[in-house]
């Protein structure tokens, strides 16, 4: 029988130990081109990044900003299907 193909979402699982990672993380490990969380989140609000990144705790001005592994996951695959089309 053959193993199934790892999607994603397991590699990103395998690497990271929780649900979540800081947009700091996302910034290190995946957009390094992008050097501070406002510059993030000002291209996630003019649309230029497809992605969704939300406070921890919304109700909370010093919580973190995150993403989930989920999206991060589904913006990994659009983005490399974007880029082999």
């Amino acid at each position: 029988m053959k193993p199934q193909p790892q999607t994603t979402l397991d590699t990103l699982r395998s690497r990271y130990a929780g649900s979540y990672i800081t947009a700091e993380q996302l910034l290190n490990d995946h957009l390094p081109h992008i050097t501070t969380v406002k510059h993030l989140r000002r291209k996630v609000r003019e649309g230029q990044l497809n992605l969704k990144i939300r406070q921890l705790d919304p109700s909370s001005i010093r919580s973190p900003w995150v993403i989930y592994l989920h999206d991060l996951a589904d913006w990994l695959d659009q983005t490399a299907a974007a880029q082999a089309a």
